[in-house]
This record gives C-alpha cells, sequence and structure tokens, in this order.
C-alpha cells in the first residue's frame, strides 16, 4: 500500500474514531447525568447508555489491536485478552440495540394477538432474557477458547505462523462466532416487518375513520422503523466487513482489502449513535442545546 493511500486511511480511521468517541460518549453523558439528578432511568435510556459503552469499547479495542499488532503478535496471553474484550463488547453492544428494536416493538406496535398482549406486559423480562442469554452464551464462548481461538477472526499470530490453515477451518470458527449474532439479526428484522404490519393496519384504519393526518402512533411507527432499519443496514455492513477481515487473512492476504473494512467498521460504531441522537427527543434536545452553547461561545 502507497504512502498516500496509508495517510488517507488513518485520516478516516482517526476522524470515525473521534466521531464514534464523542457520538457514544454524549449518549451515556446525558443519560447518567439525567439518571443522577433525578436518581431514576427508564428503560430505553438504560439500554442505549448500556449500548453506547459496548460501542466505545469495541472501538478502543479495535484501535488498540491494530495500534498493538507487534505486541500481540508476541503475547498469546494479550492476545486473549483482546479477543474477549472485543468478543464480550460485540455481544452486548448487538444485543442492546436488538433490545431497542424489540422494546419499539412492544411499545409501539398495536396486535391484538394475545401472544403479543402477553409479551407485551412481560417486556422488561423479555429484555432481560435478552441480555443473560447473550451473557451465558458469552460464558459458553470463553469455556471453548482455547478451540475457538484457532479460528478466531483477530488471531493473527496463528494464522501466520499455521501455513496449513484451511479456508473450512476459518470458515468453521466464523460460524461458531456468529451464531447468536445471526439470531439478533433475525430478531430484529422480525421487529422491523411487523411493526411495518402494525403502520399498515394503523393507516388502513385511519382512512376507514376518513383521517387523511399524521397522528402521533404514525409518527411513532416511523420514527421506530427508521431506528431499526439504520441499525440493520449497518449490521449489515458491519459484519460484511468483519467476513472480509476474516477471510482476507488466510485467503487474500490483501492489505487494501482489510484497510477498507477496518474503515467500514468504524463507520457502524461512528455514525450510528448520532442517527440514535437524531430519533431520540431527548438526546436530539440536549445536542441541540449544546450546539447552541458552542455557537454563543465561538
Amino acid at each position: 500500500m502507497s504512502s498516500l493511500q496509508e495517510i488517507l486511511v488513518v485520516i478516516f480511521s482517526v476522524i470515525e474514531f473521534i466521531m464514534g468517541t464523542l457520538g457514544n460518549g454524549f449518549i451515556v453523558l446525558i443519560n447518567s447525568t439525567s439518571w443522577f439528578k433525578s436518581r431514576k432511568i427508564s428503560v430505553i435510556d438504560f439500554i442505549l447508555t448500556c449500548s453506547a459503552i459496548s460501542r466505545m469499547c469495541v472501538l478502543w479495542t479495535t484501535v488498540a489491536g491494530v495500534s498493538f499488532y507487534k505486541a500481540l503478535f508476541y503475547s498469546k496471553s494479550l492476545q486473549v485478552f483482546f479477543d474477549i474484550i472485543w468478543t464480550g463488547s460485540n455481544y452486548l453492544c448487538t444485543a442492546c440495540t436488538t433490545c431497542i428494536s424489540v422494546f419499539y416493538l412492544f411499545k409501539i406496535a398495536n396486535f391484538s394477538n394475545p401472544i403479543f398482549i402477553w409479551v407485551k406486559q412481560r417486556i422488561h423480562k423479555v429484555l432481560l432474557s435478552i441480555v443473560l442469554g447473550t451473557i451465558i452464551y458469552f460464558f459458553l464462548f470463553l469455556i471453548f477458547m482455547k478451540i475457538i481461538t484457532n479460528y478466531f477472526i483477530y488471531d493473527w499470530t496463528k494464522l501466520e505462523q499455521n501455513k496449513t490453515f484451511t479456508f473450512l477451518d476459518t470458515l468453521t470458527g466464523f460460524l461458531v462466532y456468529n451464531v447468536i449474532l445471526i439470531f439478533f439479526f433475525a430478531v430484529s428484522l422480525t421487529s422491523f416487518l411487523l411493526l411495518i404490519f402494525s403502520l399498515w393496519s394503523h393507516l388502513r384504519r385511519m382512512k376507514l375513520q376518513g383521517i387523511h393526518t399524521k397522528d402521533t402512533s404514525t409518527e411513532a411507527h416511523i420514527r421506530a422503523m427508521k431506528t431499526i432499519v439504520s441499525f440493520l443496514l449497518f449490521f449489515i455492513i458491519y459484519y460484511i466487513t468483519n467476513t472480509m477481515l476474516t477471510f482476507s487473512h488466510p485467503v487474500l492476504d490483501n492489505v487494501v482489502v482489510k484497510t477498507f473494512s477496518y474503515i467500514l467498521t468504524f463507520t457502524y460504531l461512528s455514525i450510528h449513535p448520532f442517527l440514535l441522537v437524531l430519533w431520540n427527543s431527548k438526546l436530539k434536545w440536549a445536542f441541540q442545546c449544546v450546539l447552541r452553547k458552542l455557537v454563543c461561545h465561538s
């Protein structure tokens, strides 16, 4: 890779890293301050805070892993430590975002189905089950760490030293790692489709009643669908880039592919928090206040 390409990669990575830290840090700061003042926090604010913290962990761990590549190359224990932090943060980040999708579905959608109503009355337990299930899966992942480490995405030492590393080995490890992430994607996609159906039913009822203007329920449906679809799109981009990173090591060994993948990975962690701020009334109001103060001081 030429020096110009290296400079551009560094510039884009630094910008995205700063944006991700500021965006996620803003969510944590606002929700934590509100929690400290009122001594209570809503479910959605708590989920957003946990999601922002886990995103920052993924972001910082990824940057640290790339920055200390040589140290990781020669230290097996350091590799395992980074793998544990990165994997746990990644799982928690995706679990929290899935909880946001499920929460919006049961808070906004209207269905007369008894199963839907039964789950809606126990939404807190459902969200807790998603988080606990993620933690259990993560610990099962750690139990088999010695096996999975040989296939892990960022296990550079094994990939460089083991010349007989096969495509099938990489694919097997990748699938084991991503089972729960595929489940999260399916849950979020289902939530999005059910919201579309709920909105369609709501608009049809309004049309039958002769109402042709948007109401609060319609706006809530649209805002929730924007949040979920943004997650789904960034989710797809994020894990396509992770797939590129996985198979670029043993198969492609292409520096351009790796660097491009890192930039796209940072995009998910850096841009999506700002979309969450824009589509959350409390965070949007706080963000506007900060901008006004910055403009006044400047």
